[in-house]
């Protein structure tokens, strides 16, 4: 079987040909995503062209319920929320939350393998959140559950290096300069970082979960010893472990592809 699946966030398109098994068939082709519906739609009825497909799947921004977009996400284009997929794919298809996708190719073929009970936190200029609970997507009433206002973004990383009067407004500049010594910068990543604690701690809490896996841009400034030290305080006797993503990029587009192939929808 082969799935054609898409990314689809509000700085980029992606998309590629995946097997049953995830791997991908195909390069990944990326596009910057445009201001208009009609030229997503575009996009994606010119990506339809260019391979043989037995099925479609769409990992996308927003809050999806079954497999239905419920509005307009607020990183894309008015009317994205109107687009017609059936008339573009004519093939069975599916809508995933970009979030869900991306965690459930870690799940199925990542660092949340074997982990019956999982949160994945996506790292980047704001932040994104899927959960699974006794091997299914925890999806609430209406397909909004993690979506909440963390605050160990990318903007609020920045923020913080502001309120402590750094000038430096790239994640990755306040992240070196707090290794060497920067006493501005090095006061907001700890602040970042003990927000980020405290959410893994408060999320466990709740949820009780077996593992967190983190992915997106900013995974990678993470003391992943100090964070698994500090939630093994925590949870002396079960503590739930914090592991980096390792699908990469391409984690949406292969989740969401799994879960057609997988039937989860």
């Amino acid at each position: 079987m082969s799935v054609l699946s898409f990314d689809i966030g509000g700085s980029k398109i992606a998309y590629a040909l995946v097997d049953a098994k995830g791997t991908l068939q195909t390069e990944v082709v990326t596009k910057s995503t445009p201001q208009t519906a009609d030229e997503i739609e575009q996009i994606l009825q010119d990506a339809t062209t260019q391979y043989k497909y037995d099925a479609c799947a769409i990992a996308t921004a927003g809050i999806v319920f079954k497999n239905k977009l419920q509005g307009k996400p607020n990183n894309l284009p008015k009317g994205y929320e109107n687009i017609d997929w059936s008339a573009i794919f004519k093939a069975p298809y599916i809508i995933e939350n970009d979030a869900n996708a991306a965690m459930y190719a870690e799940y199925q073929i990542g660092n949340m393998r074997g982990a019956k009970n999982g949160i994945m936190l996506t790292l980047g200029t704001d932040i994104g959140c899927g959960l699974i609970c006794n091997g299914s997507i925890l999806r609430g009433k209406c397909g909004a559950t993690g979506e909440v206002s963390f605050h160990f973004s990318g903007r609020s990383l920045k923020r913080m290096a502001e309120e402590h009067g750094s000038n430096l407004t790239d994640c990755f500049e306040i992240y070196e300069a707090a290794k060497l010594g920067d006493t501005r910068a090095r006061a907001a990543y700890y602040e970042w970082e003990e927000n980020l604690i405290s959410g893994l701690k408060l999320l466990n809490g709740l949820l009780d979960t077996e593992r967190f896996v983190l992915s997106g841009s900013l995974s990678r400034i993470v003391d992943y010893a100090k964070v698994n030290t500090a939630l093994a305080l925590l949870q002396p006797y079960n503590p739930a472990e914090v592991k980096p993503a390792i699908c990469g990029t391409a984690a949406g587009i292969i989740g969401a592809a799994l879960l057609y192939v997988d039937g989860l929808q």
